[in-house]
């Protein structure tokens, strides 16, 4: 990104600041030792400093980073007070803009700086090592965390750009098949309706001129097998299909494409096994390659007959395409070893799939590829499990501060034994956040029982303490709500997560106030406090349930509704161009073909009909026949002009696409000079 910063840019700064300073003021006006005047100047001055420099946070983030990490390093040692909000703050901001915006090398090198600088400048100001080493944790939590959302933004931003460049792609594919089509629809017109409607006029004028009955009648015939020669060649030529199916799957698309190219000319068969819904990318792969495949076949061996089968097999799906060998011997200099073989062996690889392609034994040509139809698995963690686990750690660090940081641990005096188990059920209702993303109803559902479970100990143990415990985990619902509202199918309900995680809430609530009541378990207080603590907890959880349907539905859908896009818009503008030619022919071409033969039948039936009352030697053609034959003329000229004027229309609109074309790669040019990434090429 360059130039120079937008009003966004200074939002987030402003608020920043505004709300360092605040806070800074309400921690520590009321302290034991509050701020004198020359601390509170650093601190404001660190302030300032730090969230102007954010300001060129995306045009320049390592620069700013490092102006944030120094200035917020001063500031704390300068101030020398815990709860200033001096450093720290700013240098999330900074190092969420360095890993969005550069590649991941540079996002852990500044991660592991800004941590570094962090615990040398709190190491004067914080407590002795049990307190440095809860808030290094704290750190490395709350760094890990930024640099990993940033990291995965990136990775969201470049994907984005990869499917607009496939969909970019896609349109351009869906221009040149119509480009063709128009081109054959235009060629096919002018061959065969033209040079047969022409013959028409010309036979039928010369015969009207003549006193030939003989000879008219046979132009009638002539004139009226013409026409109906030439209304099955349109009929045949524009044989527009009724509305395909656009749920995306290979059973609904590929038929249309193979009964294309049976229309051209290409015998080809097509065989689907087992048909299921797939992934929008296997989807997209298979049919491209299937499309690729006949383009070839259609290429290197006119008139062979092809071969289409597709199987859908246990965790793959089994693509195949086989042509015959061609009935004469045709030279092909380019088989095998073209862009489109690598182009599709490409889209096979890139969902960790094969594809081979090469000559059988009776001398024709095979491809086949193996897609997996399930996601293939990354050789190793990546920045989404770092986050994961971030998300592990800011959900355990809470209660287990309270449980064990002194000077006030909360567990001191307890067995051993009993800590222990305290522990392990701390790190284990955290636990299930790691398989948010692949089972978020398993994770949600694992985390309430848990809690459940907790609440039911704490409560026949009696004990407060354990309560607290819980309550400072309850992020882990949050993320667990939120993981269900984004990562949940599609097709599966998920607003009753909400309602699901406030359970535990309630019960936690109800618990309370049955610890506080002396007497015992009082059920009058009881139920109103599970309400108020489901009702309190759906306040709370809602919105992020929403804010994870929000995400999903802009990233998942439109990435799944663009991949299945891609698969059929080439099928689509072919029907458009013929639907088009259709509509132009019905409503010119093929009515005045049709006035044609009803005239040339009429003339036929009344040239009968005079020849039976009029027998005379030499008599002429009768006024009904050369009527008949001038009508006839009449009808192939019209549908000639109207056959022109469709032409002309359909070369208008080739040139006008080639000129949008133009402008659109000017466009492109334009854009792709002025981008700049300074770390490289851009995600």
């Amino acid at each position: 990104m360059t130039g120079w910063p937008g009003i966004a840019d200074f939002a987030v700064p402003a608020v920043l600041a505004a709300a360092q300073i605040a806070v800074t003021w309400l921690l520590t006006t009321g302290a034991d030792r509050p701020l004198g005047r020359d601390r509170w100047m650093a601190g404001l001055t660190a302030i300032l400093i730090c969230n102007l420099a954010l300001i060129w946070r995306r045009v320049a983030p390592v620069p700013v980073l490092a102006v944030t990490i120094a200035v917020g390093a001063a500031g704390i040692l300068a101030v020398h007070e815990v709860d200033a909000l001096v450093g720290g703050i700013a240098d999330g901001v900074a190092l969420f803009s360095v890993a969005v915006h550069r590649r991941t090398r540079t996002a852990v090198i500044a991660t592991a700086a800004a941590l570094a600088v962090m615990w040398l400048a709190f190491a004067p100001v914080r407590g002795g090592p049990a307190t440095q080493l809860t808030n290094a944790g704290l750190d490395v939590t709350a760094f890990v965390g930024v640099a990993a959302l940033g990291q995965l933004r990136r990775q969201r931003k470049a994907r984005r750009l990869e499917l607009t460049a496939r969909l970019a792609e896609a349109e351009r594919e869906r221009r040149d098949a119509a480009a063709a089509e128009r081109e054959r629809l235009a060629r096919d017109l002018h061959d065969v309706a033209g040079h047969h409607l022409s013959a028409v006029v010309v036979h039928s004028t010369a015969a009207s001129r003549l006193d030939d009955p003989d000879l008219a009648g046979r132009a009638l015939r002539a004139a009226a097998d013409t026409g109906r020669e030439v209304l099955k060649a349109l009929s045949r030529l524009v044989d527009v299909v009724g509305p395909e199916s656009g749920d995306g799957r290979l059973e609904t698309l590929l038929p249309p494409l193979c009964r294309g190219l049976v229309r051209l000319g290409v015998p080809v068969t097509l065989s689907v096994e087992g048909p299921r819904r797939l992934r929008p990318q296997v989807t997209n792969a298979a049919y491209r390659i299937v499309q690729e495949a006949l383009t070839n076949a259609m290429r290197y061996a006119q008139g062979a007959a092809v071969n289409v089968s597709v199987r859908y097999g246990s965790g793959a799906l089994e693509v195949s395409v086989a042509n015959a060998a061609p009935a004469e011997e045709m030279p092909v200099p380019a088989l095998g070893g073209g862009r489109g073989i690598a182009g599709m062996r490409e889209r096979a690889e890139a969902l960790g799939g094969t594809l081979a392609a090469g000559p059988d034994g009776s001398g024709g040509w095979t491809v086949r590829a193996v897609l997996p139809t399930s996601p293939s698995k990354r050789p190793g963690p990546g920045w989404p499990e770092v986050l994961d686990a971030a998300a592990i750690g800011a959900c355990v660090a809470p209660p287990s501060l309270l449980a064990f940081a002194p000077p006030e641990e909360v567990l001191a005096g307890w067995p051993v034994g009993s800590t222990l188990l305290a522990l392990a059920a701390l790190v284990g209702r955290a636990l299930p956040l790691w398989w948010r993303r692949r089972a978020p109803w398993a994770a949600l559902a694992a985390i309430t029982l848990i809690d459940s479970a907790w609440l039911v100990v704490a409560g026949r143990a009696v004990s407060g303490t354990m309560m607290s415990l819980l309550l400072l985990g309850c992020p882990a619902s949050m993320i667990a709500v939120y993981s269900v509202g984004c990562y949940a199918r599609r097709t599966v309900v998920t607003w009753p997560a909400p309602l699901i995680a406030a359970l535990p809430w309630g019960l936690a609530f109800a618990v309370t106030a049955a610890l506080e009541n002396r007497d015992g378990p009082d059920r009058d207080v009881m139920v109103p406090a599970l309400v108020a603590g489901v009702l309190l907890a759906l306040l709370v959880l809602l919105p992020f349930w929403a804010w994870g349907r929000v995400i999903g539905g802009r990233g998942v859908r439109w990435e799944a509704h663009a991949l299945e896009t891609m698969a059929a818009r080439a099928g689509e503008a072919v029907f458009a161009e013929r639907h088009r030619v259709a509509m132009g022919l019905r409503g010119t071409v093929l009515d005045h073909t049709t006035r044609l033969i009803r005239s040339a039948e009429a003339g036929l039936a009344g040239q009968d009909a005079a020849g039976s009352a009029d027998t005379g030697a030499g008599a002429g053609p009768g006024t009904d026949a050369r009527e008949a034959l001038m009508a006839v003329s009449e009808h192939a000229r019209a549908a000639l002009t109207d056959m022109r004027a469709l032409l002309d229309a359909m070369r208008e609109d080739q040139d006008q696409q080639d000129q949008e074309d133009w402008k659109g790669r000017e466009g492109r040019r334009g854009q792709e000079d002025g981008r700049h990434d300074p770390d490289g090429a851009a995600a």
